[in-house]
C-alpha cells in the first residue's frame, strides 16, 4: 500500500523516535514527541464530532503548534487549510467559507482577525489558540495535555491532505487541492534533491502557512529524520543567532532573506557552524546577489521554482554538478517539464512557450472550481502560466510571467486584487498596479491611480486604505498620481508602457 503524508512523520518512530526533531528558543521536541501530540489533536478533533475529509485551518507563525496542528488533522483525516496570518477579516472569512472550515487554530497576535470574521464563517464551530487564549476561544495546548498516544494516519495516497490558497488574477484566491500522494511524493523528491540527512539541521526563513515552508522544510527534512529549527518571523539577527547555537547544515531562504543577510552589519556570521548549502526557491534570484552570495560565503548555493499547485517543488539546480546561474534547473525525479506554444504542441530547445509540468506531484484540482481546474490541467499538464524556454542540457529558463503577477520579498501579489480594492476608495477614479524591480524584494507593487475631478488624497492615505482591508504585503508599497494611463486603441491600459516608463525612476 502507497503511504500517506503522515509517513514522513510516523517513519521516523522505529529507528528514531528519541531524535531531535525540532528546535527552537527556548525548546525542542523528539520525533516520538511531536506524533504523541498529533495524535492527542487527532483524538481531540474526533471526539467533537470530525469527520475525515472535513477541513481545519492552521493560522500560526513558524511555531512548534503549526506542526502538531498540521500532523494532528492528517492524522485524524482531514484537510489542513494554511491560512496567511496577514489576512484581514474579510480575507479570512471569504477563505473560511469557501473551504467550509469546521475548526481553526491560532496564535496572538492573529487571533484577533479571525475573531473578527468568525460570525461569516458559518461553518465554523471552534477556534484554538495557542496560550494564552482570548475569551471565546479554546487553549490549544488543551487538545494534547493527556498522556502519550499514538494514531497512526489512515488517509488513502489520492486523499487531499492540504488545499493552499493561491491569490487568483480574477479576485478570490483558488484553493489548489493538493493530495497525500502528491505532497508526499514531493517531499521525498525534494530530500533527495537536498540531499538531506539524518544529520542535517536545516534554518528555513519562510513561513509555514507557505507551500514552500511545508515542502522544502518540513516535510522533505522529516522524511530524512533531519531537524528543524523553527523561527517564528524571519529576521537576520534571528538566523545569526541560530547559526551560533546550532549546528546548521542547511539554510533556506528567499531572495529578499539573502539580501538582508548579505547586507547585515553581522554578515560573517552567517558563515559560522556546519553550513554545506544555501537553497533559494519562492522568486527569482537576481544574478549579481546570487555571485556576491556564493563568494561570500563559499558553500554552494542552488536556485529552484515551484509553485502550489505542483506541492510545490518543480525544478532545481543540482547541488553536486552543473549550475547555471539565471536557470530554474531541471525537473526534480518523478516530475516531466517541457514548453508549448498557444496550442499547447512541445516546442523545440530555445524556444519560449507557455511552461507545463507533469507527475505525481500535480494538484487533483481547485476546490468548487471545475472549469478552472479544467484550464490548468488540459491534456493532462498543469499549465504554469510562466513563459520559459528550456535550454539543450533540459535546464529551464524562466523569461517572463504570462500573467501579471507580482512577487515580492517570495509572495505572489495579484495586480487585480489590490486594484479592486483601490477602486473602493472614494477618490479614486481609475488605478492600475504593476510591480517595478527592486533590489531587496524582488519587486515592488506600484499603484498608478487617477483621482476623481475635485479630490484629493496622499500616498500615505492610500497605503492606509488598502492596509486595513487586505494583507499588509500586498499593499502597494508606491503610489504614483498621474493624470492619465497609457492605453491601446480599445481602451485597454497598457501596463508594459507604464513599466518601461517608470522603471528607472
Amino acid at each position: 500500500m502507497e503511504k500517506n503524508l503522515c509517513s514522513v512523520l510516523e517513519d521516523n518512530l522505529s529507528s528514531r523516535a528519541d531524535k531531535v526533531a525540532m528546535l527552537w528558543k527556548g525548546g525542542s521536541d523528539t520525533y516520538r514527541g511531536i506524533d504523541s501530540k498529533a495524535s492527542a489533536i487527532a483524538e481531540a478533533l474526533l471526539a467533537r464530532g470530525f469527520r475525515p475529509g472535513q477541513r481545519v485551518g492552521i493560522h500560526t507563525a513558524n511555531v512548534p503548534e503549526f506542526v502538531y496542528g498540521y500532523f494532528g488533522v492528517l492524522k485524524a483525516g482531514g484537510q489542513v487549510v494554511p491560512m496567511n496570518v496577514m489576512l484581514k477579516a474579510d480575507e479570512i472569512s471569504w477563505l473560511g467559507r469557501d473551504s467550509e472550515l469546521i475548526f481553526i487554530m491560532s496564535q496572538q497576535p492573529f487571533v484577533s482577525e479571525l475573531q473578527q470574521a468568525q460570525r461569516n464563517i458559518p461553518s465554523l464551530q471552534e477556534i484554538f489558540c495557542v496560550s494564552p487564549a482570548p475569551a471565546g476561544a479554546t487553549q490549544f495546548e488543551n487538545l494534547f495535555s493527556g498522556p502519550e498516544t499514538h494514531v497512526t494516519g489512515q488517509a488513502l495516497p489520492d486523499d487531499v491532505a492540504v488545499i493552499f490558497y493561491t491569490s487568483g488574477t480574477t479576485g478570490h484566491p483558488k484553493g489548489a487541492m493538493l493530495t497525500h500522494r502528491n505532497l508526499y511524493t514531493n517531499a521525498l523528491a525534494t530530500a533527495e534533491t537536498y540531499e538531506y540527512e539524518a544529520n542535517d539541521v536545516v534554518v528555513f526563513g519562510m513561513p509555514m502557512f507557505h507551500s514552500s515552508g511545508q515542502t522544502n522544510a518540513m516535510n522533505a527534512a522529516f522524511s530524512r529524520g533531519a531537524c528543524l529549527v523553527m523561527i517564528p518571523r524571519f529576521s537576520p539577527d534571528e538566523v545569526f543567532d541560530a547559526f551560533a547555537e546550532y549546528p546548521v547544515s542547511v539554510f533556506i531562504g528567499v531572495p529578499t532573506m539573502y539580501h538582508q543577510i548579505l547586507y547585515h552589519p553581522k554578515a560573517d556570521r552567517f558563515a559560522e557552524g556546519k553550513l554545506r548549502v544555501c537553497i533559494v526557491g519562492a522568486a527569482a534570484m537576481p544574478e549579481k546577489l546570487f555571485t556576491a552570495v556564493a563568494e561570500k560565503y563559499g558553500v554552494p548555493i542552488t536556485e529552484g521554482y515551484g509553485l502550489s499547485e505542483g506541492g510545490p517543488v518543480i525544478s532545481h539546480n543540482p547541488i553536486q554538478g552543473v549550475k547555471k546561474i539565471g536557470s530554474i534547473g531541471i525537473p526534480i525525479p518523478g516530475i516531466s517539464a517541457q514548453v508549448v506554444d498557444s496550442e499547447d504542441n512541445p516546442l523545440p530547445p530555445g524556444q519560449v512557450g507557455e511552461l507545463v509540468v507533469q507527475g505525481p506531484n500535480v494538484m487533483k484540482g481547485y476546490l468548487n472550481q471545475p472549469d478552472a481546474s479544467a484550464e490548468a490541467l488540459k491534456g493532462g499538464w498543469l499549465h504554469t502560466g510562466d513563459l520559459a524556454k528550456i535550454d539543450e542540457d533540459g535546464y529551464i529558463f524562466i523569461v517572463d510571467r504570462k500573467k501579471d503577477m507580482i512577487l515580492t520579498g517570495g509572495f505572489n501579489i495579484y495586480p487585480r486584487e489590490v486594484e479592486e480594492v483601490l477602486y473602493a476608495h472614494p477618490s479614486v477614479s481609475e488605478v492600475a498596479v504593476i510591480g517595478l524591480s527592486d533590489e531587496e524584494k524582488g519587486e515592488l507593487a506600484t499603484a498608478f491611480v487617477i483621482l476623481k475631478k475635485d479630490h484629493t488624497s496622499t500616498e500615505e492615505e492610500i497605503n492606509a486604505f488598502c492596509r486595513e482591508r487586505m494583507a499588509v504585503y500586498k499593499a502597494p508599497r508606491k503610489v504614483i498620481f498621474v493624470d492619465e494611463l497609457p492605453r491601446n486603441a480599445s481602451g485597454k491600459i497598457l501596463k508594459r508602457l507604464l513599466k518601461e516608463q517608470y522603471q528607472a525612476h
